[in-house]
C-alpha cells in the first residue's frame, strides 16, 4: 500500500517521472517511497529563472556525472537553458557534451531558425520548450514548423500532453505537469470531469493512468516512425507529394 491507504501500481505499469534539479534533493531523499519505471533530469532553468535563483553549471554536470554513473533508472538529461539567452544555452550543452553528459538542448519560440538546424544537426536528441501558456492553435503551428525542418529527429515536447497534439506529432517524449495540477488547482480531472474537489492532497492514482492509458495509445499510434527514430535513419523522398503523405503535420 502507499500512502494514505492508496494501493500502489504494479511496476509493469508504473510511470515515467521528470524531475527538476531545483527539487533533486527531497526526490532523492524520498524515491525509495516511489514506483516509477525510470526517470529523466530537468535542469529547472525555468524554475531558477521564475524564483529568481540561479544554477551553478559545474555543479549541475557533477550532479548529473554522478547519478549517471550510480542510477540506472536516470535514462536522460536535459541541458541547462538560460532563460532569454539562446547562445548561453548552446554553450551550456557543449560544456556539457564536453564533460561527458549527453545533455539535450531546448529550442524555444523565437530564437533564430538556424539555432534549431544546427541543434538537431548537432545531438541525438533534442527538445521543444517555452510553448506553456501559449494559444493552442499558435502552439500546434509553431510545433509543426518544427517537425517540418528537423524531422526524422528524436524530439521532446516540455508542456505537451494534449492528446490532439500527441496524435498528431511523433514526439518521442513529452513531460507535463497537469496530472497534477489540473485536479488540485482547478477540479479539472480527466478521468472524472469538472469536480469541485481540489487542493494539494488528492489520489491522483485515476488521473495517472488515465495518462499511462493515453501513453499507450500515443505509442500505438507512432510505432512506424518510432521504429525510424530508433533505427536513426535519414528518410529521403523522391517526390513532394510523397513526403507531404510521410508528414501529415506540413500543410501546403
Amino acid at each position: 500500500m502507499g500512502n494514505k491507504g492508496v494501493t500502489q501500481l504494479v511496476n509493469e505499469s508504473a510511470p515515467a517521472l521528470l524531475v527538476s534539479y531545483v527539487y533533486l534533493k527531497p526526490f532523492l531523499a524520498n524515491k525509495h517511497k516511489y514506483v516509477f519505471r525510470d526517470w529523466v533530469m530537468d535542469s529547472g532553468g525555468f524554475s531558477a529563472w521564475k524564483s529568481g535563483t540561479e544554477i551553478n553549471l559545474q555543479e549541475y554536470i557533477d550532479t548529473c556525472l554522478r547519478l549517471l554513473e550510480t542510477d540506472d533508472k536516470l535514462t536522460e538529461v536535459f541541458a541547462l537553458d538560460v532563460i532569454g539567452d539562446w547562445e548561453a544555452s548552446a554553450r551550456n550543452t557543449e560544456e556539457m557534451w564536453r564533460q561527458g553528459v549527453p545533455a539535450i538542448p531546448a529550442y524555444h519560440p523565437g530564437e533564430p531558425e538556424t539555432a534549431l538546424l544546427e541543434m538537431a544537426k548537432t545531438y541525438p536528441k533534442i527538445a521543444l520548450g517555452g510553448t506553456v501558456g501559449t494559444h493552442a492553435k499558435e502552439k500546434d503551428r509553431w510545433i509543426g514548423q518544427c517537425f517540418a525542418r528537423v524531422w526524422p529527429k528524436k524530439i521532446h515536447g516540455f508542456g505537451v500532453t494534449g492528446e490532439p497534439l500527441l496524435m498528431k506529432y511523433p514526439f518521442h517524449s513529452v513531460d507535463a505537469t497537469n496530472w497534477e495540477m489540473m485536479p488540485c488547482a482547478f477540479g479539472n480531472w480527466k478521468s472524472f470531469g469538472k469536480m469541485s474537489i481540489r487542493g494539494s492532497k488528492q489520489d491522483l492514482r485515476a488521473e495517472v493512468e488515465w495518462y499511462l492509458a493515453l501513453e499507450r495509445r500515443v505509442r500505438a499510434r507512432w510505432v512506424k516512425e518510432m521504429k525510424v527514430l530508433e533505427e536513426g535513419l535519414t528518410v529521403r523522398f523522391a517526390d513532394e507529394a510523397q513526403e507531404m503523405r510521410r508528414r501529415p503535420w506540413v500543410k501546403e
